[in-house]
């Protein structure tokens, strides 16, 4: 379906390449590969691509020419069947060592063994990607994915053999580097993806970047290095004293006093190397195995290059790692471009290199080294709607952005119960200010606020409930009701007192809660002041404006529902992504390797005729599992709240799921569709409804992409250099098994915008034509009541973000979510003990946006 429906036509760049030529005679047999030492499987990516390429270039290169691709993990293709001396296996042993026996012997210890057996499966070939690509097969098949799987390898093995990479980017100091302090420094490379698309396949190529340890010696007298020391585990180190590479297993203080065998440390090393420890005082490092220790002062230590930093980084270096992220539109496609072209790397030649691959080469592939041109269209506008009877001109945004000035709340709601909490030491005249700046503002806005009830001074966390109480009780003495709301001022950094406060204003008083910084309120000014109003006005049940166009009004004409959903994982990096009924759903997860967290899924709907006002709820289930296990249960609950509030049963239903991968489509959102369409029955069935079961549009809206666009003419971009607000583009990009578009929503602020893809997976609503989905998605992105701009995905999926991130005050805390050990064995996790520790939110917040 063209982009060119709605909307003014713009032609524009994106970071997209064509693969010229497919293989046309060329198939890939597969073997699996073991790597073991001594009878131990060797984990580490990294150790096993030096292994293969060990074993290819220097034990058996007759065997593997032309040169195999190997994954990191277990598969590796061959573009000819290899003469293995099993027929279909063969073991290999190793030495990674150049270095001769002075006897002349063969090396016994430090052999590798390398096991490879071929996949019993038909040799793949492109024909079935060929036939996708062209029309003549609609679904991505098993076949379709593995091609495009092989082919992902042929153009990573390159660089990835020779730069160090996280199997998906490669980085290299050539493309940029900036030091950070602590040992750290941040380098630039490239990402690459193979996608595609109608009658082509493409390469996506965009800027990365990375954490890096920098290569040097240790600085013991280093503060930084003192913050950072234990962050080392599990680094590879050089030795200053003699060749060797060594990986940290462990960190020891007063390292040149360590004894062991009647000797020191630092009185080893002058006896047996003649080397003088300057610094026997601090850390060393613990090598070898657990029954053969050895400590090493960290100044004989030098850390080795090419090694990335995993952990989470420092909060620091956040500042430094988004100002060397952000590249401005033209800046960004330069620098991909010189990627491709330019020689910008120490050997005079492009960092990706497609021209000298030799896997390319084998393969008979070609990329072209210009970005790919496409036409999309820039959507009309809709119009903002707020409460002003004197002014009933409705408000235009421009740029993504639009301003109250002169303007009312659509519904503004009263405070007239509330208190204050004050953890600081912000004096009481600060304060003062503060609340009579809020309470100007909000006055302006339409909203009435009565002078707080109480207020009091509180320590920290340990007395969050005592103070809650506290205030709650002396709230209800002064004006005989509870509080609607209380506002509670927090020191600059206060992690802990934030979360007691959400868990018991969400989970054990029900009321909402609205935290503010120390450092804001003292300099807070009426624009401050009104955009707390937002969301004071849309926690307490009000409505701040009305986002109106075409494709919203058609739904207004019958009862309808949009729903977000979304999933998170409960480990402490909780990753943010973010209705006659819409809804969104969203699921989060564990960090990686955390398994004994769960995920929270969370869905909103909305349950007024405007599609701005969202009821939340959430679910407890299995980390990492990407299927929302109770959605047939949450669905069923929000069509039967809906019917309740409305006396009527919903029409249609528009579902906007965060984030599946492509290879999910099939499987995870059938699934998932076959579960709404459950709820329906179910509902349909145990109220004995006799109206038609609704239509359902569920639409997977993604940001974990690295599809970018870059304005033609610069003149039709905006004042970030980004193309505007409303950019949409289906032809060229698309999938061709799903009916897909990307759609800038949001105005530009720093660096290059990232559109979302939006994925159609059924479609009783619009049926053939996405005109008016784009219209409506666009809309909705409008719709988010805590910002006087356009977001970047419609407002009930980021709201279901926000509920699945709130998901860590609901648990009981003695559950130590917060403190999660790292666990092999999915098995040792007990859901139900998760699930009788989750409280839902309390009663009174019905019906209220109280996660604003």
């Amino acid at each position: 379906m063209s982009s060119r429906g709605k909307g003014v036509p713009q032609q524009v760049l994106t970071n997209s390449f064509v693969i010229s030529r497919l293989p046309a005679k060329t198939r890939y047999f597969q073997y699996e590969g073991a790597i073991s030492r001594e009878g131990r499987e060797v984990n580490n990516p990294r150790r096993r691509i030096e292994v293969f390429q060990r074993l290819q270039n220097h034990i058996d290169p007759k065997t593997f020419t032309p040169r195999c691709i190997f994954d990191g993990a277990v598969i590796m293709y061959s573009s000819r069947e290899l003469p293995l001396s099993g027929r279909d296996s063969q073991t290999f042993d190793v030495n990674m060592s150049d270095k001769p026996r002075k006897d002349g012997s063969a090396p016994t210890r430090g052999i590798l063994q390398v096991s490879l057996k071929m996949v019993a499966a038909d040799p793949i070939d492109f024909s079935a990607l060929q036939a996708f690509i062209d029309g003549k097969q609609r679904k991505q098949t098993p076949q379709v994915l593995t091609a495009i799987n092989v082919l992902q390898l042929i153009v990573r093995q390159a660089p990835n053999l020779k730069y160090p990479n996280n199997t998906r980017a490669f980085f290299t100091k050539d493309a940029g580097i900036q030091p950070l302090d602590g040992g750290l420094e941040l380098w630039r490379g490239y990402f690459q993806s193979v996608r595609p698309t109608n009658g082509q396949v493409l390469v996506n190529v965009d800027v990365s970047t990375a954490v890096m340890f920098k290569q040097g010696s240790f600085q013991p007298d280093s503060p930084q290095f003192r913050q950072l020391k234990s962050f080392f585990k599990g680094v590879s180190v050089t030795l200053v004293h003699r060749p060797g590479l060594k990986k940290i297993r462990g960190l020891v203080p007063n390292a040149g006093n360590f004894e062991f065998e009647n000797t020191t440390v630092k009185d080893y090393f002058k006896k047996a190397w003649g080397r003088r420890i300057e610094y026997p005082n601090i850390i060393g490092i613990q090598v070898g195995s657990k029954d053969r220790d050895e400590v090493i002062p960290a100044e004989m230590c030098i850390i080795a290059p090419d090694q990335r930093y995993t952990r989470k980084l420092p909060p620091e270096f956040s500042s430094h790692m988004v100002k060397f992220s952000s590249k401005n539109p033209q800046d960004r496609l330069a620098l991909i471009s010189a990627g491709i072209n330019n020689r910008v790397t120490a050997d005079q030649r492009s960092a990706l290199d497609y021209q000298n691959s030799p896997f390319l080469q084998d393969a008979g592939i070609t990329i072209s080294p210009d970005p790919i041109s496409v036409v999309g269209s820039v959507l009309p506008t809709p119009r903002i709607h707020y409460g002003n009877p004197a002014n009933s001109r409705p408000v235009q945004p421009r740029n993504g952005s639009w301003n109250m000035i002169d303007q009312t709340f659509h519904e503004p709601k009263s405070l007239p119960s509330w208190g204050i909490l004050n953890y600081t030491r912000v004096s009481d005249q600060t304060i003062n200010r503060f609340v009579n700046t809020l309470f100007n503002s909000c006055k302006k806005l339409g909203m009435n606020i009565a002078p707080p009830a109480a207020s009091q001074s509180c320590s920290g966390a340990s007395s969050v409930v005592n103070d809650m109480r506290s205030l709650k009780n002396s709230v209800y003495s002064k004006i005989g009701r509870d509080p609607e709301l209380v506002l509670a001022i927090l020191p600059t950094s206060s992690t802990d007192i934030y979360h007691a406060i959400k868990s018991f204003g969400d989970v054990i008083a029900g009321f909402p809660t609205q935290c503010v910084r120390e450092n804001k309120i003292e300099r807070a000014n009426d624009q401050y002041c009104a955009n707390l109003g937002m969301k004071i006005n849309a926690k307490l049940g009000g409505v701040n404006s009305l986002p109106k166009s075409g494709a919203l009004e058609k739904l207004v004409s019958a009862p309808f529902m949009v729903m977000g959903m979304y999933r998170l994982c409960l480990a402490l990096e909780t990753h943010r992504r973010l209705v006659h009924p819409a809804s969104g759903a969203d699921v989060g997860h564990p960090a990686p390797g955390m398994v004994n967290q769960p995920s929270v899924a969370s869905l909103v709907y909305s349950f007024d005729r405007h599609a701005v006002r969202y009821e939340s709820m959430m679910s407890v289930q299995y980390p990492r599992q990407e299927k929302i296990d109770e959605l047939r249960k949450m669905v069923y609950r929000a069509i039967g709240e809906f019917g309740e509030r409305n006396k009527i049963a919903p029409v249609r239903i528009v579902f906007f799921r965060d984030g599946l991968s492509e290879g999910e489509y099939e499987i995870t959102g059938k699934e998932e569709i076959g579960d709404i369409m459950g709820a329906i029955d179910d509902i349909w069935r145990d109220k004995n409804l006799k109206s038609a079961k609704p239509e359902l549009t569920f639409i997977v809206v993604g940001k974990r992409h690295h599809v970018r666009f870059f304005p033609k003419n610069k003149n039709d971009g905006d004042r970030s250099g980004n193309c505007p607000a409303g950019f949409v583009a289906d032809e060229g990009v698309g999938n061709p098994a799903v009916r897909d578009f990307y759609l800038q929503s949001h105005g530009g602020l720093l660096g290059t915008s990232r559109p979302s893809h939006y994925i159609t997976l059924r479609d009783d609503i619009y049926k053939s034509s996405t005109d008016d989905l784009k219209e409506l998605s666009f809309t909705l992105c409008h719709a988010y009541a805590r910002a006087t701009r356009s977001v970047s995905i419609p407002a009930p999926v980021y709201y279901a973000d926000i509920v699945c991130a709130r998901g860590a005050f609901h648990f009981n805390p003695a559950m130590g979510f917060d403190a999660a050990t790292i666990s092999s064995h999915d098995d040792a996790f007990d859901l139900e003990r998760w699930r009788k520790n989750f409280k839902d939110k309390h009663a009174n917040l019905s019906k209220k946006m109280h996660f604003m």
